[in-house]
């Protein structure tokens, strides 16, 4: 993260944190509130305990009190605050005496170790009890440092900015806003199935399903002994880094070797990976129910590759009796790239691994397969046992 506090020596007190789209929220507001509080609390007394003496819910933000401790770890706490869903921004604060001398002082002392030749204030006024308006401090305060420490006023560009929030708790001044995640809290949709390969999409799928408030469970297949555990361990890594957003995750580790194994004995070769996505939306959704989740969530994207086509995702789906999201479906491959970089699951899904879906695969599959077709092959199979099995040997790992 960039550095939130371009003068080194200005120590917090307190930490101010917006929402945005929950402030949308009609009757069940308090609700979306509740869960962001709590999520709040959970990520820095499980990242940072001992931080956070207090954290109040106000109109349209939260004030985080921070204890001795939490004053010299702001950094961390910072940088966790920034993969907490439904946070708009926050900005670490320095609590103020509510007089006109105390906010004019502290606003210098905090501006003058910053390295700036422009500057604007911004004060606002919500509730408070004191006399003088936001537009005074604006002026008051503007003319102090423009006085005192030689700079230059610029409304539409500074280079710094003095942000004072003059509220019924206090009065706040500090440096910066820090972006967070945007979104819906993390559990206020409730859970979700990832199916998670060891490839650049689906943690990119993950992470959307996180920001809409789904909390998930994520299912990985792979093809031990055919493979290395290669894919495995990429996985492993993946919901590591994601587990930054959702502490608390789960992971099923599915054998599906022995599953492909039957399916390429008996079955048309165009047709193997319709059946092994067939068979693995089907234990995905055993598992799914099993967790209490309500839909699947995939990374496939229309004509990425031969599985994907409009066509073969109709078939693959018929066999879910689950919703199945898809939320990159109309992403190419670059935006995909850029996200995955953004989030830190990228370094990890490049690196080689052999995916299950690409064993035993002929060079030209069918990219247009027909329903009938693959439910003929699939009366080969001995479905119930191969999916029982699977499921019954998965492996859990939490996190």
């Amino acid at each position: 993260m960039n550095n939130p506090y371009p003068n080194p020596n200005f120590n917090p007190t307190h930490i101010l944190c917006h929402y945005a789209e929950i402030g949308l929220k009609g009757d069940n507001r308090s609700y979306f509130e509740k869960k962001l509080k709590q999520n709040i609390q959970h990520i820095i007394k499980w990242r940072s305990p001992g931080s956070i003496e207090s954290i109040r819910r106000l109109r349209g933000r939260f004030l985080i009190t921070l204890t001795e401790h939490g004053q010299k770890n702001i950094h961390q706490i910072s940088e966790h605050l920034e993969n907490v869903f439904g946070l708009a921004y926050f900005a670490p604060a320095l609590k103020v005496d509510d007089t006109y001398e105390s906010i004019i002082s502290n606003s210098l002392e905090m501006m003058k170790n910053m390295e700036f030749d422009s500057f604007r204030v911004t004060a606002r006024k919500s509730n408070s009890p004191l006399s003088f308006s936001a537009q005074k401090m604006n002026e008051d305060v503007g003319a102090a440092i423009v006085t005192k420490l030689n700079k230059t006023v610029n409304l539409s560009y500074p280079e710094a900015t003095c942000f004072i929030d003059m509220i019924q708790e206090g009065t706040f001044i500090y440096q910066k806003r820090i972006s967070g995640p945007g979104g819906l809290p993390v559990g206020v949709s409730g859970k979700v199935a990832v199916m998670l390969s060891g490839g650049i999409d689906s943690p990119v799928a993950a992470y959307y399903a996180l920001k809409r408030g789904a909390r998930p469970i994520y299912i990985h297949f792979h093809s031990v002994p055919h493979v290395s555990p290669a894919s495995i361990e990429k996985v492993k890594e993946t919901v590591e880094v994601l587990s930054k957003y959702q502490p608390g995750a789960k992971l099923y580790s599915v054998e599906f070797a022995p599953i492909q194994d039957e399916i390429y004995a008996k079955s048309d070769p165009k047709l193997l990976v319709i059946l092994y996505r067939r068979f693995m939306i089907r234990i995905a959704e055993i598992l799914a129910r099993d967790e209490g989740a309500k839909v699947l969530y995939t990374g496939e994207a229309v004509g990425q590759v031969a599985s994907q086509t409009i066509e073969n995702i109709s078939v693959v789906e018929e066999s879910s009796c689950l919703p199945i999201f898809r939320p990159l479906i109309g992403f190419d491959k670059e935006e995909i790239i850029s996200i995955a970089r953004k989030i830190g699951t990228y370094n990890i899904s490049i690196r080689p691994h052999q995916d299950c879906c690409t064993l035993f695969v002929p060079k030209h599959p069918a990219t247009k397969a027909r329903l009938t077709d693959v439910l003929l092959s699939e009366k080969e199979l001995d479905t119930d046992k191969l999916i029982t099995t699977a499921v019954d040997t998965a492996e859990v790992f939490l996190y």
